[in-house]
């Protein structure tokens, strides 16, 4: 696949993460929305099969992954741009859009001057973006909402990135900045993004992930980084809720977080899952029944936890029954493998 000097535990560690994405992704999509005790009643042993049938369009979660992946690979050697992301997340809202959420959706209406259309992989061809820049828009709907919204659409979608910078946590943690910005503006969701991608990078790297470690490498980038964040109209600290967070996290299972509560969908409790995911899991089946079984925003949860454990015990870890389903939900896409494998290349 290229790329001197690639550890083949990098490389399982790289599929991983993207199959595992993808696999916990559509393992949540049926129950999306339900609370923990409706997932219980139905599934007293958790949720363990995928559901979905072959040839439905990929989720929200997996497609702006995958968009944002093959951003990072023709980045080459800069950064990525974020108009360019923008337009990209607008062709495919138009295209497809499947479970877009209502925060993206309002910031890719401005930046293509009308409602997405949403054609759910049946042919319909995007119209051009006429409307506002990818910040600007997105700074808008955040304000709009009295500077409330903070929702998970940044942080599932981040985590490939961690592949493309996986030796440089400073253009990672800049980089996924872009990636969040460009719908959503808040700083709880940038610097829950950039915190998942440093403790996603660890685990790729194959060290040993503890909570204090990640919040630690997180500030020593945002030193680094000086003015490139706020300039995105993101504070250049560390927000301490997100820091309180993070603690919880490192003590607390995933039937404990309140995933279907009253802040379902909240980008700090995906935050949450992923850390747990990095730090306290030791399985990736059980680890990903666990988080998907404890419903509410079951398929970001899912994407999330599916793409840190999968990233720490790479892809010889994901049950063979869901490889083998979420590649007939698939028919005809390139692979989530090969996916990982150009990411990786890509890295130097």
């Amino acid at each position: 696949m290229g790329g001197e000097g690639i550890n083949v535990n990098a490389v399982d560690r790289c599929r991983g993460l993207m199959v595992g994405l993808g696999v916990g992704n559509v393992l949540g999509v049926p129950q999306e929305g339900w609370p923990r005790h409706a997932v219980e009643a139905s599934y007293p042993h958790g949720i363990r099969e995928i559901e979905l049938e072959p040839g439905e369009p990929d989720d929200d979660d997996l497609a702006q992954a995958i968009i944002l992946a093959e951003a990072a690979i023709e980045a080459g050697a800069g950064d990525l741009d974020i108009d360019a992301i923008g337009r990209r997340f607008w062709v495919w809202a138009e295209e497809n859009g499947r479970g877009i959420g209502i925060q993206t959706a309002d910031v890719l209406s401005l930046i293509g001057g009308a409602r997405p259309r949403g054609g759910l992989g049946l042919g319909l061809q995007a119209r051009e973006p006429r409307g506002l820049p990818a910040v600007a828009a997105a700074r808008q709907v955040w304000e709009e909402s009295d500077r409330y919204s903070a929702g998970n659409g940044a942080v599932m979608r981040c985590a490939p990135l961690a592949i493309r910078w996986l030796r440089d946590d400073v253009a990672l943690a800049r980089n996924t900045a872009v990636s969040a910005v460009t719908t959503h503006a808040d700083p709880r969701c940038v610097w829950s993004s950039i915190l998942v991608n440093v403790a996603v990078s660890m685990a790729l790297r194959g060290e040993d992930v503890a909570v204090s470690e990640v919040v630690k490498r997180t500030r020593r980038a945002a030193a680094v980084l000086g003015d490139s964040i706020p300039g995105l109209g993101v504070a250049g600290a560390l927000p301490e809720t997100v820091v309180d967070a993070c603690s919880i996290a490192g003590v607390i299972a995933p039937a404990d977080l309140a995933l279907d509560g009253l802040d379902m969908g909240y980008t700090l409790k995906a935050m949450q899952v992923a850390l747990w995911c990095a730090t306290q899991a030791t399985d990736f089946e059980e680890a990903l029944v666990a988080v998907v079984s404890a419903g509410g925003d079951t398929d970001t949860n899912g994407a999330v936890a599916g793409a840190v454990l999968g990233a720490r015990f790479g892809l010889k870890a994901i049950p063979s029954r869901w490889r083998w389903r979420l590649a007939e939900i698939r028919p005809g896409s390139e692979t989530l493998e090969v996916l990982a494998d150009r990411c990786l290349a890509a890295s130097g």
